[in-house]
């Protein structure tokens, strides 16, 4: 019987390890499937050949730069060789020739072992390349050169929060893979399933965005490494002892449909998404995961029909519909079938963008309450080296050398009934001892975002105070006033701008500001925003449009119109009205009897329509043709007494910023 017993054990151990071995060659197979499959451009022909100790003669090895280092284009080549040899598109000749290419490069990589000043490249984006290199060559390399690739890998370190300890375990999982580990495989894969969870730490957010270095909005920068590595970990661990959970599959699927889609039209974002990424070539296309997409199918397959939108929302065949806040991350999307409306504000329950690395040397005065609409995509993608830093799309700034600080307050947030909603910021903006101050309000409605700004102040900058409408890549006819009446070069400070429309848009000014309208050609280069970059002068052709304030109680409009024409008629017969716009109240209705109103105090406004509405405490409020909705922009929380003509009702606000619906049973 004991010897049976015995047998029995040494049985399941030796189906435990087979299984075990099996996860391990697994994985790897399908990392190896997971690059060539996700690799759309690599072409042999375009890589220039090495010298004979194995340098390409176009990388300066003694770049020291922390950002994109230039000796991460070194690995990157064997990277795609790799590839191409893997395609089996090569002759007998060409492909001795490329496996030449890369013995020789991978030696001098292990002669010198090249160190970046960026832990970064050291720790994470060099064994990530070299874990590409071996998984792609493991057949076709020596003993020594694996032991090397190996050695390199192998400095990695399992540490770090959000996206970087995902990165991280990555690798440890991969390299338990290589060397038959599995212990350190199932460590690591524990690892990141402690990442993929919904908190207030750093990672996903209850309201699905994404957040790392601290309370700051970085959805497809640093979550789109989190996003991408864990679904890609998912596909690669299906069927496995190693699989993910249900539960985090799900948090994935929510960071996907709740999060991601929202934040982008098509495959294109603006920069307060990605924060300090923003300054680098080709990023607002960042979105774009339309190749992760059969993956996604593949491991949740219940949302295969939501998984499929998506995909057709970002080949630009469909389009999200509605408004979406997302209060921990202070940022605001309007989607429409014919256009987007992306709002960053800044409170002090989030971080103002970074600058880093070299990186983002123009920023600071991103998520300020920049502001961006796009139809096409066109507007923004790569015009940021051309950007007047002092003008972004819906800054309110002031005349004057010298730099500025935003200065963020409480109160900032949103309220919403799904389909249009209102968004305000206490604006703060410090140059030395002066402080420009303002209450910034944006009402979003069917095709148009109302912009109201109240209580300008002190006089003495008011003077110099303008707010940028628009500042982006000239696409078209810009026309102003009238069919016919276009505008190439400049219309100086004028008084009598009734509309000025151009591509999709017009831009209606509400009150008596002057109005300045810019159409150039511009230079630029990227090395101005970030060093990493290159330093090549680059040439656009830009649209400004700006306010220049006279008072301080003003504001504008937006309005989706795909013709001048249709601008015109934007501009005769407005779908709203201004009903307040002061310090205590700002508040718009639009023609269907939708009101959004800002209450920054307790108080009260009359409306023709809606009667007299009061309020106990600060308070955002929104009243549609059936039901009224509220939020607590101070993130306090507590208990709101409202009256809307004369009716009482009793609200308990959420401390984090949420709309809530108003139960419509009077007390």
């Amino acid at each position: 019987m004991r010897k049976l017993v015995g047998c029995g054990i040494l049985v399941l151990f030796f189906f435990c390890c087979a299984a075990q071995n099996n996860d391990a060659t697994l994985v790897l197979k399908r990392y190896k499937e997971y690059l060539q499959r996700m690799d759309t451009a690599t072409s042999c022909s375009s890589i220039p050949p090495v010298d004979p100790d194995g340098r390409w003669s176009d990388i300066n090895y003694s770049d020291n730069q922390p950002g994109l280092w230039q000796l991460s284009v070194h690995l990157n080549r064997i990277r795609s060789l790799a590839l191409c040899v893997q395609k089996g598109q090569l002759s007998g000749e060409q492909a001795a020739a490329v496996k030449t290419t890369i013995s020789l490069a991978l030696r001098d990589w292990f002669t010198h072992r090249y160190q970046s000043k960026n832990w970064w490249h050291n720790e994470i984006g060099v064994p990530q390349t070299m874990r590409d290199i071996l998984v792609l060559l493991k057949e076709n390399l020596t003993k020594d050169e694996t032991a090397n690739c190996l050695q390199i890998l192998d400095q990695h370190k399992v540490k770090g929060t959000g996206a970087n300890l995902v990165w991280s375990a990555d690798l440890g999982l991969h390299y338990g893979a290589l060397t038959n580990d599995t212990a350190l495989m199932r460590h690591c894969r524990d690892t990141i399933l402690t990442v993929i969870k919904i908190s207030t730490a750093e990672g996903v957010q209850p309201d699905f965005s994404f957040h790392q270095h601290g309370r700051r909005l970085q959805m497809y920068h640093y979550g789109g490494a989190f996003l991408v590595d864990d679904i890609r970990l998912a596909w690669q661990l299906e069927g496995t002892s190693l699989a993910f959970p249900k539960e985090k599959i799900d948090v994935l699927t929510d960071f996907v449909l709740k999060g991601w889609q929202w934040m982008t039209r098509g495959i294109h974002t603006v920069p307060g998404t990605i924060d300090r990424a923003a300054s680098r070539k080709n990023a607002l296309r960042s979105a774009d995961i339309r190749l992760l997409v059969p993956l996604l199918y593949r491991v949740n397959p219940d949302r295969t029909a939501a998984f499929r939108h998506l995909l057709r929302t970002q080949n630009g065949q469909d389009a999200l519909q509605g408004y979406r806040y997302f209060p921990y991350s202070d940022f605001t999307a309007f989607q429409q079938l014919q256009y987007s409306f992306f709002l960053k504000t800044a409170s002090t329950r989030t971080l103002l963008t970074e600058s880093i690395n070299e990186e983002n040397l123009k920023g600071d005065l991103l998520d300020g309450g920049d502001a961006y609409f796009l139809s096409n995509g066109n507007e923004y993608d790569n015009f940021l080296p051309f950007w007047d830093w002092d003008r972004l799309p819906g800054m309110t700034n002031f005349n004057g050398d010298g730099k500025r600080k935003l200065i963020p307050h409480a109160f900032v947030g949103n309220v919403s009934d799904g389909s249009s909603g209102l968004a305000v910021m206490d604006y703060a903006l410090q140059k030395g001892t002066h402080t420009l101050q303002a209450k910034k309000l944006w009402a979003s409605w069917k095709n148009t975002t109302v912009a109201l700004i109240a209580g300008l102040q002190p006089a003495d900058l008011l003077a110099g105070a303008f707010t940028t409408l628009e500042q982006s890549r000239l696409q078209g006819p810009v026309t102003a006033n009238r069919e016919g009446h276009r505008i190439d070069g400049s219309l100086p400070v004028e008084r009598r701008v009734k509309w000025v429309h151009h591509q999709n848009f017009v831009y209606l000014p509400l009150a008596s500001d002057s109005v300045t309208v810019n159409v150039k050609e511009v230079e630029g280069s990227w090395y101005a925003i970030n060093h990493s970059e290159s330093k090549a002068v680059l040439h656009d052709r830009r649209f400004l449009v700006s306010l220049h304030h006279q008072q301080s109680a003003t504001g504008y409009a937006v309005s989706y119109a795909p013709s001048a024409k249709a601008a015109a008629a934007i501009a005769r017969h407005p779908a709203w009205t201004v009903l307040r716009n002061d310090t205590l109240c700002q508040a718009v209705r639009f023609s269907d009897g939708t009101l959004m109103a800002a209450f920054y105090k307790e108080g009260r406004m009359a409306s023709a329509a809606s009667g007299t509405i009061s309020v106990d405490m600060p308070c955002l409020f929104l009243q549609d043709r059936r039901r009224i909705f509220v939020s607590d922009p101070l993130h306090k929380g507590g208990t709101l007494t409202l009256f809307v003509k004369q009716k009482k009702y009793t609200v308990d606000l959420p401390a984090d910023g949420s709309t809530v619906e108003v139960k419509t049973s009077p007390q």
